[in-house]
């Protein structure tokens, strides 16, 4: 059995984790900025299985906080197995010139203060301990290979989630602990739902195909995700839900048999 500690894990991408983890006899810390959120979370979860969940509020741009959160897990369970930094924003409405101010500062604040102080609350601990697995959350064009439009501010602070991790690695060569990154791909989650509303209908209905092509519920990629999660013991892997390959074929088999999903019936889009 595992302790799990997952930022902005209330909803999202971070409580499909927290989920899956519990459904495996994992005890999940999860965490949020609102109480309220933190609360409603640890009581839906404690229904998944019998193994523990516990809560607390964290702004993963105070460290302060970030080590309030070690620290009540350490309290809770005795000891943290992984720590996941998934806390976060993305945004898909601005090209970089037309990004206002305050969401410039969101971004940078949340994508990479968030993983620094993460890392270095999760690293310190881990070394204290003897042993730990991190994980970066990366997300949009983060390796440069493929740039998604309106993305680049965001983009950019997943790519520096990279390199941070990339250094992470070097600078701690302790075979007992794991530091990776995770790609979970493009998931249908709350924040899709907060950004498909400032959409004209016309945009939509020209990015709805190419989305039921590319994207997952999270449900269906967090059961893999975890599971390789559990069972890496390399550093430095990048655990990716959608491979080149993958992507590669989804598009093939939408040109040969037609598009068949329609991801967005089931919540009346």
């Amino acid at each position: 059995m595992s302790n799990v500690v997952i930022t902005g894990s209330t909803r999202g991408i971070g409580r499909g984790l927290a989920v899956e983890f519990l459904k495996r006899g994992h005890n999940v810390v999860v965490s949020s900025r609102r109480q309220a959120d933190v609360d409603q979370a640890v009581a839906e979860l404690a229904t998944v299985s019998a193994a523990r969940v516990t809560g607390k509020t964290c702004d993963v741009t105070v460290k302060d906080n970030v080590q309030a959160l070690w620290d009540h897990a350490v309290a809770t369970f005795g000891h943290v197995d992984f720590w996941i930094n998934n806390a976060g924003r993305a945004t898909s409405r601005h090209a970089v010139h037309d990004l206002p101010e305050d969401l410039v500062h969101t971004l940078v604040d949340g994508n990479l203060k968030g993983s620094i102080f993460g890392s270095q609350v999760a690293v310190a601990g881990f070394r204290k301990q003897g042993f730990g697995a991190l994980y970066n959350m990366l997300g949009g064009s983060s390796d440069g290979k493929r740039l998604t439009p309106n993305m680049g501010v965001y983009s950019s602070t997943k790519a520096a989630d990279l390199l941070l991790t990339k250094y992470l690695v070097a600078e701690n060569q302790n075979p007992q602990i794991t530091i990776g990154t995770i790609s979970p791909g493009m998931l249908i989650t709350e924040n899709w739902f907060d950004e498909q509303k400032q959409m004209s209908p016309e945009d939509w209905q020209k990015i709805r195909p190419l989305l039921n092509i590319l994207c997952d519920y999270v449900e269906t990629s967090t059961p893999w995700l975890v599971d390789q999660l559990l069972t890496n013991r390399k550093s430095g892997k990048r655990i990716a839900w959608m491979t080149t390959g993958k992507i590669l074929g989804r598009f093939v088999g939408a040109k040969l048999f037609g598009q068949k999903r329609d991801l967005f019936a089931r919540f009346g889009l």
